[in-house]
Protein backbone atom coordinates (compact mmCIF):
# COMPACT_ATOMS: atom_id res chain seq x y z
CA UNK A 1 0.00 0.00 0.00
CA UNK A 2 0.69 3.77 -0.61
CA UNK A 3 1.45 6.06 2.32
CA UNK A 4 -1.39 7.81 2.03
CA UNK A 5 -3.61 4.55 1.74
CA UNK A 6 -1.52 4.10 4.93
CA UNK A 7 -2.62 7.34 6.02
CA UNK A 8 -6.35 7.22 5.49
CA UNK A 9 -6.37 3.43 6.79
CA UNK A 10 -4.66 5.06 10.38
CA UNK A 11 -7.21 7.49 10.33
CA UNK A 12 -9.84 5.35 10.22
CA UNK A 13 -8.74 2.58 12.79
CA UNK A 14 -8.12 5.50 15.38
CA UNK A 15 -11.59 7.49 14.72
CA UNK A 16 -13.16 3.86 15.34
CA UNK A 17 -10.99 2.75 17.79
CA UNK A 18 -11.85 6.16 20.05
CA UNK A 19 -15.45 5.85 19.74
CA UNK A 20 -15.24 2.27 20.63
CA UNK A 21 -13.31 3.31 23.21
CA UNK A 22 -14.47 6.71 24.59
CA UNK A 23 -17.34 6.80 23.27
CA UNK A 24 -21.20 5.88 24.97
CA UNK A 25 -23.10 2.81 24.71
CA UNK A 26 -25.05 3.70 21.69
CA UNK A 27 -22.06 4.65 19.61
CA UNK A 28 -20.24 1.74 20.74
CA UNK A 29 -23.65 -0.29 19.62
CA UNK A 30 -23.19 1.07 16.19
CA UNK A 31 -19.68 0.58 15.61
CA UNK A 32 -19.94 -3.09 16.63
CA UNK A 33 -23.40 -3.31 14.63
CA UNK A 34 -20.94 -2.11 11.70
CA UNK A 35 -17.91 -4.34 12.26
CA UNK A 36 -19.61 -7.07 13.15
CA UNK A 37 -22.34 -7.73 10.73
CA UNK A 38 -21.23 -9.69 7.29
CA UNK A 39 -23.73 -7.66 5.50
CA UNK A 40 -21.39 -4.89 6.51
CA UNK A 41 -18.59 -5.91 6.12
CA UNK A 42 -18.89 -6.75 2.60
CA UNK A 43 -20.17 -3.26 2.04
CA UNK A 44 -16.85 -1.86 3.90
CA UNK A 45 -15.03 -4.23 1.76
CA UNK A 46 -16.47 -2.97 -1.85
CA UNK A 47 -16.15 0.55 -0.61
CA UNK A 48 -12.26 0.10 0.57
CA UNK A 49 -11.49 -2.01 -2.87
CA UNK A 50 -13.08 0.35 -5.05
CA UNK A 51 -11.37 3.17 -3.71
CA UNK A 52 -7.52 1.36 -3.34
CA UNK A 53 -8.10 -0.48 -6.59
CA UNK A 54 -5.90 -0.14 -9.61
CA UNK A 55 -7.26 -1.50 -12.80
CA UNK A 56 -4.25 -1.79 -14.33
CA UNK A 57 -2.18 -3.85 -11.36
CA UNK A 58 -5.47 -6.41 -11.60
CA UNK A 59 -4.33 -9.88 -13.62
CA UNK A 60 -6.61 -11.94 -15.16
CA UNK A 61 -7.07 -15.48 -12.81
CA UNK A 62 -7.73 -18.94 -14.70
CA UNK A 63 -10.38 -20.89 -13.33
CA UNK A 64 -9.93 -22.85 -10.69
CA UNK A 65 -10.70 -26.62 -9.61
CA UNK A 66 -12.33 -25.90 -6.50
CA UNK A 67 -15.97 -26.06 -7.19
CA UNK A 68 -15.41 -29.17 -9.81
CA UNK A 69 -14.10 -31.50 -6.52
CA UNK A 70 -16.70 -29.82 -4.61
CA UNK A 71 -19.14 -31.16 -6.58
CA UNK A 72 -17.49 -34.56 -6.74
CA UNK A 73 -18.95 -35.64 -2.85
CA UNK A 74 -19.92 -39.33 -2.50
CA UNK A 75 -22.10 -39.12 0.23
CA UNK A 76 -24.08 -36.13 2.27
CA UNK A 77 -25.98 -36.46 5.31
CA UNK A 78 -26.95 -34.00 7.81
CA UNK A 79 -25.32 -32.31 10.91
CA UNK A 80 -25.48 -29.71 13.11
CA UNK A 81 -27.23 -26.85 10.97
CA UNK A 82 -25.16 -27.53 7.67
CA UNK A 83 -24.30 -30.77 6.03
CA UNK A 84 -20.99 -33.46 5.86
CA UNK A 85 -19.66 -34.49 2.61
CA UNK A 86 -18.07 -37.14 2.28
CA UNK A 87 -14.64 -37.63 -0.31
CA UNK A 88 -12.46 -40.11 -1.23
CA UNK A 89 -10.03 -38.08 -2.39
CA UNK A 90 -7.93 -34.95 -1.06
CA UNK A 91 -8.41 -31.72 -2.32
CA UNK A 92 -7.71 -28.23 -1.96
CA UNK A 93 -10.61 -25.47 -1.26
CA UNK A 94 -10.10 -22.55 -3.17
CA UNK A 95 -12.43 -18.79 -2.79
CA UNK A 96 -15.34 -19.09 -5.34
CA UNK A 97 -15.59 -15.58 -5.03
CA UNK A 98 -13.74 -12.45 -4.30
CA UNK A 99 -14.88 -11.92 0.04
CA UNK A 100 -13.40 -11.48 3.37
CA UNK A 101 -12.54 -13.94 5.98
CA UNK A 102 -15.04 -13.81 9.20
CA UNK A 103 -13.53 -16.76 11.02
CA UNK A 104 -10.39 -18.98 11.46
CA UNK A 105 -10.18 -21.80 13.98
CA UNK A 106 -11.44 -24.51 15.93
CA UNK A 107 -14.63 -25.17 17.00
CA UNK A 108 -16.62 -27.87 19.58
CA UNK A 109 -18.74 -29.50 16.85
CA UNK A 110 -16.91 -28.32 13.20
CA UNK A 111 -12.93 -28.99 14.01
CA UNK A 112 -10.51 -26.61 12.08
CA UNK A 113 -13.28 -24.67 10.48
CA UNK A 114 -13.05 -21.47 7.83
CA UNK A 115 -15.83 -19.57 6.92
CA UNK A 116 -16.37 -16.72 4.40
CA UNK A 117 -18.60 -14.02 3.51
CA UNK A 118 -18.69 -13.65 -0.19
CA UNK A 119 -19.39 -10.42 -2.31
CA UNK A 120 -22.46 -11.90 -3.78
CA UNK A 121 -23.94 -11.77 0.11
CA UNK A 122 -23.66 -15.89 0.76
CA UNK A 123 -21.77 -16.55 4.03
CA UNK A 124 -19.78 -20.33 3.32
CA UNK A 125 -19.02 -22.28 6.41
CA UNK A 126 -16.09 -24.87 5.80
CA UNK A 127 -15.45 -27.61 8.94
CA UNK A 128 -13.31 -30.22 9.44
CA UNK A 129 -10.52 -29.33 7.00
CA UNK A 130 -7.43 -30.01 7.83
CA UNK A 131 -5.09 -26.65 7.14
CA UNK A 132 -6.23 -23.04 6.40
CA UNK A 133 -4.15 -20.69 4.49
CA UNK A 134 -5.93 -17.81 5.69
CA UNK A 135 -6.26 -15.21 9.04
CA UNK A 136 -9.63 -13.77 9.80
CA UNK A 137 -10.91 -10.80 8.80
CA UNK A 138 -8.70 -10.92 5.72
CA UNK A 139 -9.83 -10.39 1.48
CA UNK A 140 -9.88 -13.46 -0.33
CA UNK A 141 -9.67 -13.25 -4.45
CA UNK A 142 -11.69 -15.99 -6.23
CA UNK A 143 -9.33 -18.88 -6.87
CA UNK A 144 -7.28 -17.95 -3.75
CA UNK A 145 -6.64 -21.38 -1.55
CA UNK A 146 -8.65 -21.18 1.65
CA UNK A 147 -7.71 -24.39 2.96
CA UNK A 148 -6.88 -28.09 2.38
CA UNK A 149 -9.10 -31.21 2.81
CA UNK A 150 -7.40 -34.79 3.08
CA UNK A 151 -10.39 -37.32 1.85
CA UNK A 152 -12.86 -38.01 4.84
CA UNK A 153 -15.58 -35.66 5.60
CA UNK A 154 -16.28 -32.28 4.97
CA UNK A 155 -18.62 -29.85 6.90
CA UNK A 156 -20.46 -27.37 4.63
CA UNK A 157 -22.90 -24.36 5.60
CA UNK A 158 -24.23 -22.16 3.06
CA UNK A 159 -26.13 -18.84 5.01
CA UNK A 160 -27.98 -16.44 2.15
CA UNK A 161 -30.19 -13.53 3.55
CA UNK A 162 -29.35 -14.60 7.01
CA UNK A 163 -31.36 -18.53 6.37
CA UNK A 164 -29.08 -21.73 6.35
CA UNK A 165 -29.71 -23.79 2.84
CA UNK A 166 -31.38 -26.48 3.04
CA UNK A 167 -29.85 -29.88 1.97
CA UNK A 168 -32.21 -29.70 -1.90
CA UNK A 169 -30.83 -25.85 -1.67
CA UNK A 170 -26.71 -26.16 -0.83
CA UNK A 171 -26.46 -29.56 -3.39
CA UNK A 172 -28.21 -26.63 -6.41
CA UNK A 173 -25.85 -24.23 -4.81
CA UNK A 174 -22.87 -26.40 -5.39
CA UNK A 175 -23.80 -27.30 -9.04
CA UNK A 176 -24.97 -23.66 -10.31
CA UNK A 177 -21.19 -22.63 -9.52
CA UNK A 178 -19.00 -21.18 -12.16
CA UNK A 179 -16.80 -23.62 -13.06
Amino acid sequence: MKKWQWLIASIVFIVIYSCNYYGDLSTKRVIHSIVYSSDDLVMMRKAVVTMLSNDEQQLPVSADLSINQLQLFQTIERFNNGFLLAYDEPFVLNALYDGMIVFTGHTKYNGKTVSIVYDTGDTVTFGFVDDFYVLPYTTVTKGMIVATKKNGELYVQIERDGQVLNMEETIRWLKEQPI
